[in-house]
């Protein structure tokens, strides 16, 4: 009797095991590497556009509008005839070309020293890699990218200082229809609403100098756009 009931507690078991299996919320659907070398080539391309650096940092005006809503002033800067270049899936890069640097003294304002290097840096590329997958309910297909810390020398204080900047996506990713990635340069219909790149933080050496966030009231939000 007792090898009976443990023979069927084995079956129910298995039964168990393979319903579970087969329930289509254990299913994960991915994209196959063909599929994104297509879409890679689909995105790849030199893209020109502008560069919009919205910023705030310690000089900004705080307000109180009627409501009692807190309002900080932010100010903006805009780049011309910017490019973005996007690689095919081999290589799966994204490149902000002739980032401009200097810009970047607008906001560090945890050491004076470092912001004054940083107003004569000339612009640099910033890196990033990026990926395909599903969206959530499967009905298009996210791009997303992770951008690269840039890594910088520059010497002031009498001493070499290797400064680490770090950007993120600002939490973002970017949906396409599978009709719109085979299209040729199907990254404009993307790239029309703007391309997000935030500033996260910055490190002198192993050292963190600042970090950069709008609840602090001290950030630098960069898009790259297409204009229509």
């Amino acid at each position: 009797m007792k090898t009976m009931k443990l023979t069927i507690a084995c079956v129910m078991l298995a039964i168990l095991t393979l319903t579970s299996c087969n329930n289509d919320n254990d299913i994960e659907m991915r994209l196959t590497h063909k599929q994104k070398e297509t879409f890679g080539k689909n995105i790849t391309g030199e893209y020109t556009g502008r560069l919009i650096v919205t910023y705030t940092n310690k000089d900004s005006k705080v307000t109180t509008d009627e409501a009692g809503n807190r309002q900080i002033e932010a100010y903006r800067k805009i780049v011309d005839n910017a490019q973005l270049d996007v690689s095919g899936y081999k290589m799966h890069h994204v490149l902000w070309q002739d980032f401009p640097v200097s810009l970047l003294a607008k906001v560090v304002d945890a050491d004076t020293t470092l912001s004054q290097a940083l107003a004569n840096v000339a612009p640099v590329t910033v890196t990033a890699s990026y990926d395909f997958g599903y969206d959530t309910d499967h009905s298009h297909i996210a791009w997303a990218f992770t951008p690269n810390a840039m890594p910088l020398t520059l010497n002031y204080g009498g001493k070499d200082h290797h400064i680490l900047i770090e950007f993120n996506n600002n939490s973002q990713y970017y949906t396409f229809t599978q009709e719109e990635l085979g299209q040729p340069e199907a990254f404009s219909t993307i790239a029309n609403q703007g391309i997000n790149l935030q500033l996260q933080a910055i490190y002198d050496g192993s050292t963190l100098v600042q970090r950069f966030d709008s609840a602090d009231d001290n950030y630098m939000h960069i898009t790259f756009k297409i204009p229509r």
